[in-house]
């Protein structure tokens, strides 16, 4: 882990503590314990067959697909999953998943605010009857957004889910550096694919895929992506707002 000024953490995708049960591996990298306030970010990977039931007893969960495929339970319905897939976890929701393929499910997690009485339930509930909530959305349905002058990103987990704390979104970042700027929400990120560099207060450290980056509220940064690809990042922050309010200076 990289610390910066401000308490901006740059975090190797080696990095975490790592946790086991089952067929299920949990890789905790943004939490109370590596610095941050109330977000967490923890990346699962899960193999044939299914999870632990867990659940967040008071906090609301973001959940989202970078490769595999599968099915998430959430309280007795069953939600298909496949890469770009984003899922709003409700509070006191159980909820767990089952991989019937070869190739791991690989998800990342935030939890907000950070749940000290997550657990696994050892007798989850029966299979639910009626109609599913509507806790997913799939990336490709979500329409871009355009922040800044060549960045863009696509809301995923947002209040149409009824998630009221969270905002997970993915984003693009072209070749460019963005003028230094500052949030009022506390910021978890996950790269997805590229290179780049983040620059808080005279200091730099680069990043690549499978990285997390950690920005505390209002400490104040700029990411840049030297090129040539883009660089697609999955973003989520605490108190929920938008991706494209930044205040520069």
């Amino acid at each position: 882990m990289k610390v910066l000024s401000g308490g901006c953490r740059v975090f190797k995708s080696s990095e975490g503590e790592i946790s086991s049960k089952g067929v299920s591996n949990w890789r905790t990298v943004i939490c109370y314990a590596t610095g941050a306030d109330k977000i967490t970010q923890t990346v699962s990977e899960h193999g044939l067959g299914c999870s632990p039931v867990l659940v967040n007893p008071v906090a609301e969960e973001a959940l989202y697909v970078v490769r595999g495929e599968g099915s998430c339970t959430i309280n007795g319905f069953d939600y298909d999953l496949s890469p770009g897939t984003g899922v709003y976890i409700p509070p006191a929701a159980e909820y767990g998943f089952e991989n019937s393929r070869t190739e791991p499910l690989e998800i990342v997690h935030a939890c907000c605010p950070e749940d000290p009485h997550r657990h696994i339930v050892d007798t989850p509930r029966a299979g639910a009857l009626g109609t599913a909530p509507s806790l997913l959305v799939r990336e490709a349905d979500r329409e871009v957004i355009r922040a800044g002058k060549d960045r863009e990103f696509r809301y995923l987990v947002h209040t149409d889910l009824g998630c009221r704390q969270i905002t997970q979104f993915a984003g693009r970042i072209p070749p460019s550096m963005a003028p230094f700027h500052h949030h009022d929400y506390e910021e978890g990120i996950f790269i997805l694919s590229g290179h780049g560099l983040v620059h808080v207060e005279g200091e730099s450290c680069a990043f690549g895929p499978s990285d997390s980056i950690y920005f505390p509220v209002g400490v104040r940064h700029c990411v840049e992506n030297p090129g040539p690809s883009p660089i697609q990042l999955l973003g989520a922050f605490y108190p929920s707002g938008s991706p494209g309010a930044a205040y520069e200076d």
